[in-house]
């Protein structure tokens, strides 16, 4: 059997804020791989690498002539360019499989694709190795297929058990395709130390797809992967992927003492709650004595009653707190704010929402349009009360207005989206949290991980980033 994963490139859409300065591996079909390359020929494709596109990707079809071609559809802006790639796929004869969020959350209407076989509803590593083995998705746990012009819809598979998966085969990567694997200019890598969230923010699926569970991986697999040659030579930025790191406090702790204990020198990024941060700082000052630097917060909105509405569980004193705390200990921080975030808000709390976050010191903040994903409780009520302004799922990517409400317009959400980022992105902001940072880890701490010609690269990177020139 021949298997292609595939990695579709992101809709370029989104025009504010860091994401075109970071770019991270494609985890989730490294992981399938080191699933069935015992019993496949596989290779990988990241269609984000500059040298490709879809001209191109036809050429690798007809010259590897795949089996199955498995394409990862984590975001639902992805779903038209996903089809585009199925539609070349099954015109050179070889069968499609998607996975991923979206297709797992919507596998009826991602099966209306004429050019998509077969969908993979939650995690695929076991489920593509049985469909591999079986040459057939019939009987197989956890696939959705087209048989005779009908769907069929085999039960769930049991989530795994995540003490015995295999780590993920990073052999795959080819030159081009490392090379844009980056943050700020440094090359990054990234590892999974757990799945799922056991909290329900009503705009978010993670909890559905993953069946309101958490699950941890084995400390000692998480350091064997971390002294792995492939991440020990290729980067000095590491991202852990979880969707929420810090649930099992005991086990962040030990595996902290674990990388210092090792001699493990890498940067760390992850991303983190802010109720936690609040609740156990010390667990982030061990965490920042591992190598833990730069932490994505989840703020959402600063009103009380807005937060209580999204089920985020915190409070905006909170947020404060949480900011100062890391702020004392060193902590870069990317803080993301959703304008809209209640259906009632007028021009005023959206010009109240940029104002209370020009005054917070957050070092990198974003802004994100409310939008309502499938699987999640925003997305029930949008449908419920008639809210959708849109249904086409290339418009689902955080920064074009989705929902209709009473007090804004879609114009005045574009404009103060755009106003938000374009007023407070600030390079000036940025170098203050890295010259924290630096202070507060001292000199040793650096010059065992990185060298001052890539500290200059990363400055570089983010003024091109912010497209401030010094």
């Amino acid at each position: 059997m021949r298997v292609l994963l595939v990695k579709p490139e992101n809709p370029k859409v989104y025009k504010y804020g860091p994401q075109s300065s970071i770019v991270y591996p494609p985890l989730g079909l490294e992981y399938i791989a080191a699933n069935i390359d015992d019993i496949a020929d596989v290779r990988i494709i990241d269609m984000r690498t500059k040298k490709l596109n879809l001209n191109v990707f036809e050429k690798i079809i007809k010259q590897f002539q795949p089996d199955y071609v498995g394409i990862s559809v984590n975001y639902s802006s992805q779903i038209h360019i996903s089809h585009r790639i199925a539609i070349i796929v099954k015109t050179n004869g070889s069968r499609t499989v998607v996975g991923g969020w979206h297709p797992t959350l919507v596998p009826s209407e991602t099966l209306e694709f004429k050019s998509i076989d077969i969908v993979v509803r939650g995690e695929g590593e076991i489920t593509m190795r049985e469909l591999i083995q079986s040459g057939s998705p019939i009987g197989v746990a956890g696939l959705s297929y087209k048989l005779n012009g009908k769907q069929i819809h085999n039960p769930d598979r049991e989530l795994m058990d995540l003490k015995h998966i295999h780590s993920p085969n990073r052999q795959f990567r080819s030159a081009s395709a490392q090379k844009t694997y980056k943050f700020f200019g440094f090359p990054v890598d990234s590892i999974e130390t757990g799945r799922g969230c056991p909290f329900r923010c009503n705009f978010c699926c993670i909890h559905h797809f993953y069946k309101n569970t958490y699950r941890r991986r084995s400390t000692q697999d998480i350091i064997n992967e971390l002294q792995s040659i492939q991440i020990k030579k290729r980067s000095s930025f590491v991202l852990i992927v979880d969707d929420n790191f810090v649930v099992d406090r005991k086990l962040v702790v030990e595996l902290c003492d674990a990388i210092i204990r090792n001699g493990i020198k890498k940067y760390f990024i992850t991303q983190a709650r802010v109720d936690t941060i609040v609740k156990y700082p010390k667990i982030f000052e061990r965490m920042a004595d591992a190598g833990f630097f730069y932490l994505f917060l989840g703020l959402e909105s600063f009103s009380d009653q807005t937060l209580e509405k999204l089920n985020k569980r915190i409070k905006f004193r909170q947020i404060k707190e949480a900011i100062k705390i890391l702020h004392d200990i060193g902590y870069i921080i990317q803080g993301n704010i959703i304008l809209g975030a209640n259906i009632e808000d007028t021009k005023q709390d959206l010009e109240s929402t940029i104002e209370i976050a020009r005054s917070l010191e957050i070092d990198m903040p974003t802004f994100s349009l409310m939008t309502p994903y499938p699987g999640t409780k925003l997305m029930e009520q949008a449908l419920r009360e008639d809210l959708l302004l849109t249904k086409d799922w290339k418009d689902y990517n955080w920064s074009v207005p989705i929902l209709k409400y009473p007090n804004l317009s879609s114009d005045d959400l574009s404009y103060y989206f755009a106003k938000a980022h374009e007023e407070l992105l600030s390079f000036k902001k940025v170098m203050s949290g890295i010259r924290r940072f630096i202070r507060s880890r001292g000199l040793s701490y650096h010059i065992s991980r990185i060298s001052p010609v890539d500290i200059f690269n990363m400055v570089l990177q983010i003024s091109k980033n912010l497209k401030i020139f010094f």
